[in-house]
């Protein structure tokens, strides 16, 4: 607060009254304020003392500094969408999206691929996923990481589908170079019940990951008494709190740390910097929120 001092005493003669500014402001050149007249000598004291008051207001506050909860690029109009691919890319499957971005590393792509078989002899399916990331702009596309996953042999119902609400391309590091974010789920059910779901981070070459069941057909809407029932959607996947979760009676088909909507454990994040798991945590809850109100929403239509 800047100091307010008292003006001097007035003569009865026509002596002008003024706010001695202080050292500081007489080093940074600011001339002293005059103050109106004798005739005016009330009303300038009032103006004086509603001056002190503005000067001891507190300064507004900062803003708010934002959380790496968005998973957009920090580059506005950095990542765009591609409908084919560059020659020299490998597809494994039916296109299901395809990313570019130039960064610090260079021209970059993701390709997002999905492949759903046909039932076997032996009544079995498979569904499998592929991802990879490739570094363009040399002789051919260099694929710096590839991703491969899904259901193998299943004898009920194999699925396996990306979660293009997941992509994401954050720079946590702040190195200039954009960090992928992919989420995909699976299942062999032959009911509607949860999916296996992963949520996995590229930084560079190196893989972190989320791992656990994401929200499908955990709570239901009782047609009767319009109430919910089933395991509330968990804000706490530690251990700790899924034991405490489960102990209030909510859940009782499934065992920490394999409760729906959480992760099983953050162990790929050890000796990561903990942006890394901070990210990735709010995006899986982000996630999780979000295919509850999906799923809620389907059954009052």
């Amino acid at each position: 607060m800047n100091r307010f001092l008292q003006p001097p005493a007035l003569s009865r003669a026509a002596a002008i009254p003024y706010y001695p500014s202080s050292i500081n402001d007489k080093k940074n050149g600011m001339l002293p304020l005059p103050a109106p007249p004798i005739a005016g000598l009330r009303t300038s004291l009032l103006i004086g003392l509603t001056l002190a008051l503005v000067a001891c207001k507190a300064e507004p506050p900062p803003p708010a500094t934002r959380l790496d909860t968005a998973s957009s690029p920090t580059a506005a109009g950095q990542v765009r969408r591609l409908s084919a691919l560059p020659a020299g890319v490998e597809l494994r499957g039916k296109l299901s999206a395809a990313y570019g971005w130039t960064d610090n590393a260079g021209e970059n792509l993701l390709v997002l691929a999905e492949q759903q078989e046909a039932r076997g002899a032996d009544g079995t399916q498979n569904a499998t996923l592929y991802a990879a990331q490739y570094v363009l702009g040399q002789d051919r596309p260099r694929r710096l990481w590839m991703l491969s996953d899904g259901v193998t042999r299943c004898e009920f119902d194999a699925s396996a589908a990306f979660d293009l609400d997941a992509i994401g391309f954050p720079d946590l590091n702040r190195d200039g170079a954009l960090e992928t974010i992919v989420g995909y789920r699976s299942a062999c059910a032959s009911d509607v019940s949860p999916n296996d779901y992963k949520l996995i981070l590229h930084v560079g070459k190196t893989k972190y990951g989320l791992r656990g069941l994401d929200r499908q057909g955990v709570r239901w809407l009782d047609p009767d008494s319009g109430h919910l029932t089933g395991l509330p959607l968990p804000d706490d996947c530690s251990p700790q709190g899924q034991r405490a979760l489960q102990a209030k009676g909510w859940e009782k088909d499934f065992e920490p740390p394999y409760l729906p909507g959480c992760y099983t454990d953050e162990n790929d994040f050890t000796a990561a910097p903990p942006v890394f798991a901070r990210h990735m945590r709010q995006q899986w809850f982000a996630l999780m929120r979000q295919q509850e109100e999906s799923w809620l929403k389907q059954q009052h239509e």
